[in-house]
């Protein structure tokens, strides 16, 4: 049987891989902190 995981995020979430920075924004390029490169890290879990 297969189960599909109810969660959904709300917002995205992105964190930047160099410094830990975390923002909550619509589209992030790069981290306003550091200028480095960031990740959404709001994806559905499976």
């Amino acid at each position: 049987m297969v189960y599909t995981d109810p969660y959904s995020p709300d917002r995205s979430y992105y964190e930047c891989r160099d410094c830990g920075h975390r923002e909550t924004a619509e589209s992030l390029e790069s981290c306003p902190e550091c200028d480095g490169v960031v990740r959404n890290i709001a994806v559905a879990r499976e």
